[in-house]
């Protein structure tokens, strides 16, 4: 009997859904420094050469985040003398993961740390240039 009800109860919490959780706030500041691989010219970057050019240029990114609405936050982002305007929304359940579009790119966000650090990668893809970084960003306090 000890066994069967066992049984019982362990199945009736593997069905049970795990309770949500609320996201992170992401509203305030977030700085990183990139490197980037790139074909063809970007905003940000001039290549050396037509094919792909690993850029040494290190751009610090600021990324601002000015509201959000539950998963899905607005901002600006800024690399040197550029402004770009941010749109994102985090992945449920966990809200550990997400996108954020900018201008013409998008960026695929991973927080850690108790979503006070984003890890996230880069990627544009134009008629005539490319490019692909994945950097940190911390929240500044």
């Amino acid at each position: 009997m000890k066994i069967r009800f066992a049984c019982i109860a362990a199945v009736a919490l593997a069905a049970t859904p795990a309770l949500a959780q609320d996201p992170p706030n992401l509203v305030g500041t977030w700085k990183g420094e990139a490197k980037a691989v790139i074909v063809g010219p970007t905003p940000y970057r001039s290549p050396d050469s037509d094919g792909p050019t690993f850029s040494s240029n290190v751009i610090e990114y600021t990324y601002v985040v000015t509201e959000q609405q539950d998963s899905r936050f607005v901002g600006k982002m800024s690399g040197g003398r550029l402004e770009e305007t941010l749109i994102g929304a985090l992945m449920p359940p966990a809200y550990d993961r997400g996108i954020i579009l900018d201008n013409d790119g998008r960026n695929d966000i991973v927080l850690r740390e108790g979503g006070t650090v984003m890890d996230l990668c880069y990627t544009h893809l134009w008629p005539y240039s490319r490019v692909v970084a994945c950097f940190t960003l911390t929240k500044q306090p």
